[in-house]
């Protein structure tokens, strides 16, 4: 495949990736009564700093990536004379490349596109490769937080589930104490009137045995409804932070897996297996490099015949030569660069999303707390403040 094969192409949408990102919270929960407003709007604030960074990365990388298609435009609408230069340049570097490629297949250990891939971002694969580890220890450690919120959530659930049970039942208790309180009521009437029977101890008995019951009941009832409450809250304070944690997952797992399809490999273990493996090759490919005069020159001369247009990037032809005098080579690689551009455009998408969702959020506490709105405003300057200095 072509030289551009180190930008991402997944077939999970983003929408895919990013479904069921969001809890809700229980209706019964009154905003009003919440505590910590201060609090809640810099943990909304940190959200929105968090997502301007992935971001403002994800737009520096599509600009790149439209760079490069403005370049493969330039180089169609070239006229044919210099077309047929830039031809003839290519397929010497091709030819060279291929003879290069013979030597160096005797002791390479990783396929051609790797070692063109990692010889494009030579300088920059170590940072890379530590980069890649640190989100792959970051996605385990959250996905690791997320199993636990969720199961937290799901306790919390099952127990206010399980009390609203018990207070249905606690009401049909004291429907039936009451029925037979008053089915006793009338037997001991009874017996007092008509059989003219002293009744008076069992009256008091009765009514002792007959409160108790409905006092127990009360107690319990009331118990199981403070329960509920706590479980409520124990539940939305759950939901906010699983709601928080899912969207830092989506963000380090397209982060992992965009780095993974860009650079052609499994994991960070896996890149780091191939840079050393690289690094063997490059050493081999110098031996060879050095006796390499034509090679050089026919590259430089490529370089400068692309630079004369003012390309982005005119070095990278180097090392896919053929797609300059191979239209379908050439048609392959601005497929996949439009398919990186489109996941670029879609990841660009949910993450304004989210920005505007929480500034909404902000907003709402403003309008239910307008006592502290002065100070909401002064945190949200501030942070837009630190964006602006960070672009």
């Amino acid at each position: 495949m072509g030289l551009f094969k180190r930008f991402f192409h997944n077939d999970e949408t983003v929408a895919e990736r990013r479904e069921d990102a969001d809890e809700k919270l229980f209706f019964e929960q009154d905003e009003q009564n919440q505590k910590k407003i201060g609090h809640n709007v810099l943990d909304h604030c940190e959200q929105i700093i968090e997502t301007a960074k992935e971001l403002e990365d994800e737009k520096k990388e599509y600009k790149i990536v439209t760079d490069y298609l403005t370049d493969i435009e330039v180089i169609g609408e070239l006229p044919d004379a210099e077309q047929e230069l830039i031809k003839e340049a290519a397929e010497q570097v091709a030819k060279l490349n291929q003879a290069r490629d013979t030597y160096l297949n005797t002791s390479k250990k990783i396929s051609d596109v790797q070692f063109l891939m990692i010889e494009q971002l030579e300088e920059e694969v170590p940072d890379l490769i530590r980069k890649l580890q640190t989100n792959e220890t970051y996605q385990t450690t959250v996905k690791r937080d997320m199993s636990y919120l969720d199961g937290e959530k799901l306790q919390w659930t099952l127990r206010r589930s399980q009390l609203r049970e018990e207070l249905e039942r606690l009401r049909i208790g004291a429907v039936g104490v009451f029925t037979v309180f008053c089915l006793g009521m009338i037997l001991l009437v009874v017996l007092q009137l008509g059989f003219d029977i002293q009744v008076s101890l069992a009256w008091m008995i009765w009514v002792f045995l007959c409160t108790l019951c409905g006092f127990l009941i009360f107690v319990r009832y009331q118990s199981d409804v403070s329960e509920i409450k706590r479980c409520e809250t124990n539940a939305n304070h759950a939901i906010s932070l699983l709601n928080k944690v899912k969207i830092k997952y989506v963000n380090v797992t397209n982060a992992v897996d965009y780095a993974c399809e860009k650079y052609h490999v499994k994991n960070a273990k896996e890149f780091e297996y191939q840079w050393e493996q690289y690094q063997e090759a490059v050493r081999e490919k110098e031996k060879y490099m050095r006796t390499n005069d034509d090679l050089e020159y026919y590259s430089k001369k490529l370089v400068r015949l692309l630079r004369a247009h003012r390309l982005y990037d005119p070095k990278v032809w180097i090392d896919q030569p053929q797609a300059l005098y191979n239209a379908k080579e050439m048609s392959e690689i601005k497929h996949n660069l439009l398919v990186q551009r489109q996941k670029l455009r879609d990841q660009i998408a949910y993450n304004m999303k989210i920005i505007q969702n929480e500034r909404a959020l902000v907003e709402r506490l403003m309008k239910l707390h307008p006592e502290y709105e002065k100070e909401i405003r002064e945190i949200i300057e501030s942070v837009d403040r630190l964006m602006s200095e960070n672009k």
